[in-house]
C-alpha cells in the first residue's frame, strides 16, 4: 500500500511506514494527481485540494485532513466515490482562543479601549467559537452567540441572530466554517450591506476563513472610519496576499492563530487514529513518544491577567515578521515556532487567576 503525507504535518515520520509499502512525504501543494493516482490513503492540510480534479482515477480509499477545517475537501465527490475522510475538530480551537484574546488585548490597549462592558459578537459556536464565549465573559464583555445550525437543531433559544450581531456588537469575531451556498452560507458574511448595517466603531476578527469577509468592503469601512481596528489571520486569495491590503489590517498574520504544540500534536493525532482504525492498525489511541506536550510550564512574574497573557504569545512579533513579508507566507507557515496554549501555563494562586482560570489557564485553585 502506499501512502502520501503532507512534509508539514509535524510527529508524522516514522509512525505509518511499518504499515505501508511506500510512504511519501510532499508539501501540500505539490499533491499531485500523477502522485497519489497509486495512492490507497493520503494525510494532507488546507493546501490540498482534494476534489474530482485530483482523485478521478485514483486508488484513494481514505483522506484525513490534519485541520478543523473541511472547505478543501468535495465531500460530496469523495461521498460518491465511496472514500471516506475524516479531519480533526477541534484540535486547535487552544490555539485559535490564545490568538484571538491576545489580538483584542493588543487592541485594547493601542487604541486604549477598554473591553469591559463592551459586546462582543461570536458568530460560530462550535469548538472555538465555545471557548471565544467564555474567554469574551472573563474579559468582562457581554457575549451575543449566533450559530443558525446550532440555534435550529439544538433550540437554543439564547442564541441571537446574525441580525442582531450586526446591531448589538462592539466587536465581531467569525468562528465559521466556508459554505458558499445554502441557508447557512459563509462566503462573504461580511459584505457591504453588513458593514453598512453594523454599529459605528467596530472592531472586526476573524481567524476562520479568509472568504467569509469580503476585503474590498472591509478596507472601504476602515477607510471610512466605520471600523477602527481589524485582526486578520485568514485572507481571500492566500497565499497570495497584498501589502497594499495588509497595510490597512490593525494586526495580520498569516494563518497561524491555531499553530500552537498542542493543536498540531492533536490534529496528527486525530488523523493517525482516524486512518488506523480505517486500516486496523491497532494504533489508536496513538500519541507522539515522548508527548512534547507533557510538560507545563510555571508562570511567576506577571502582575495582572494581561501580563500572564502576554508572556505566553507576543502577536506583534508575528504581526511584524509578517507584514514586512506578505509574499513569504507560505514560508513563515512552515517554519513557524509552535507555541504553547493557555493551558500548558500554571500560574499561582492568587487575586486574579480566576480570570485566567476561565481562559484556560492552570491555577493551585483547581
Amino acid at each position: 500500500m502506499k501512502l502520501v503525507a503532507d512534509i508539514n504535518i509535524p510527529y508524522l515520520k516514522g509512525v505509518l511506514e511499518p504499515f505501508f509499502d511506500e510512504v511519501l512525504y510532499l508539501p501540500g501543494s505539490k499533491i499531485s494527481r500523477e502522485i497519489v493516482k497509486d495512492a490507497d490513503a493520503l494525510l494532507v492540510r488546507t493546501r490540498t485540494n482534494c476534489n474530482a480534479e485530483l482523485l478521478e482515477g485514483s486508488k484513494v480509499k481514505f483522506i484525513g485532513s490534519a485541520t478543523i477545517g473541511y472547505d478543501h475537501i468535495d465531500t460530496n465527490y469523495c461521498n460518491t466515490k465511496g472514500i471516506v475522510w475524516a479531519t480533526a475538530p477541534g484540535c486547535n480551537s487552544g490555539g485559535v482562543l490564545q490568538w484571538v484574546v491576545c489580538a483584542l488585548l493588543q487592541i485594547s490597549q493601542a487604541k486604549n479601549i477598554s473591553l469591559k462592558g463592551k459586546t462582543l459578537g461570536v458568530v460560530g459556536v462550535g469548538n472555538v467559537g465555545n471557548k471565544i464565549a467564555k474567554a469574551g465573559e472573563a474579559l468582562g464583555m457581554n457575549v451575543l452567540c449566533c450559530d443558525p445550525p446550532r440555534k435550529r437543531n439544538e433550540n437554543l433559544s439564547e442564541f441571537v441572530d446574525f441580525a442582531t450581531i450586526t446591531q448589538r456588537s462592539d466587536i465581531i469575531t467569525f468562528h465559521v466554517p466556508l459554505n458558499h451556498s445554502g441557508a447557512d452560507a459563509t462566503y462573504h458574511l461580511a459584505n457591504d450591506k453588513f458593514f453598512e448595517v453594523i454599529k459605528p466603531n467596530v472592531i472586526i476578527i476573524n481567524s476562520s476563513r479568509g472568504e467569509v469577509v469580503e476585503t474590498s468592503s472591509l478596507v472601504k469601512s476602515i477607510k471610512s472610519g466605520k471600523v477602527i481596528a481589524s485582526a486578520l489571520d485568514v485572507w481571500e486569495g492566500e497565499p497570495k496576499v497584498s501589502s497594499e491590503i495588509v497595510k490597512y489590517i490593525d494586526i495580520a498574520t498569516p494563518h497561524i492563530a491555531g499553530y500552537s504544540l498542542e493543536g498540531k500534536v492533536n490534529g496528527t493525532k486525530m488523523v493517525v487514529d482516524a486512518l488506523s482504525k480505517y486500516f486496523g492498525f491497532g494504533l489508536e489511541p496513538w500519541c507522539p513518544t515522548p508527548d512534547p506536550t507533557s510538560t507545563n510550564i510555571v508562570l511567576n512574574s506577571f502582575v495582572d491577567l494581561e501580563s500572564a497573557v502576554a508572556k505566553t504569545y507576543s502577536i506583534t512579533n508575528d504581526d511584524t515578521v509578517f507584514r514586512n513579508n506578505p509574499g513569504d507566507f507560505e514560508k513563515i507557515r512552515n517554519e513557524y515556532s509552535f507555541r504553547r496554549e493557555f493551558s500548558a501555563y500554571e500560574l499561582p494562586s492568587i487575586r486574579f487567576t480566576k480570570g485566567l482560570e476561565n481562559l484556560g489557564f492552570m491555577t493551585n485553585n483547581q
